[in-house]
């Protein structure tokens, strides 16, 4: 099961130079993760584990940023999210890879406990 989503890098999502903070970054991945697994659970999915962020090129203002999100594996209770970041310049046509990484979210019940998926 996979998971696109995309939209343009705003000003409000970026430091003083110009590109976006790390931290953005990693939101967006959490909302696409947290987007699929409770798509695929049908239950509320919390995150568990982010493996290995490696920032490889910045994302500027205005650049069209889109993350691809494919569930690689699916345990008793967890879901095991590959995202891939990459953005593009709309003007100047110029494709990037921002940053990839693996996220587990597991499912939960109305008590906070693990469920079964």
């Amino acid at each position: 099961m996979k998971l696109k989503m995309s939209f343009l890098a705003e000003p409000s999502d970026a430091n003083y130079r110009g590109n976006v903070h790390g931290g953005k970054v990693m939101k967006w991945i959490d909302e696409v993760g947290y987007a699929l697994s409770v798509q695929y659970a049908g239950k509320y999915c919390v995150t568990k584990f982010v493996d290995d962020i490696e920032f490889l090129e910045p994302i500027h203002i205005g650049d069209l940023v889109l993350l691809d999100a494919k569930i690689t594996k699916v345990g008793k209770t967890s879901i095991r999210i590959h995202v891939n970041v990459s953005s593009e310049n709309l003007i100047d046509k110029i494709k990037k890879q921002n940053c990839a990484c693996d996220i587990v979210f597991v499912a939960i019940d109305e008590d906070g406990k693990k469920s079964k998926i």
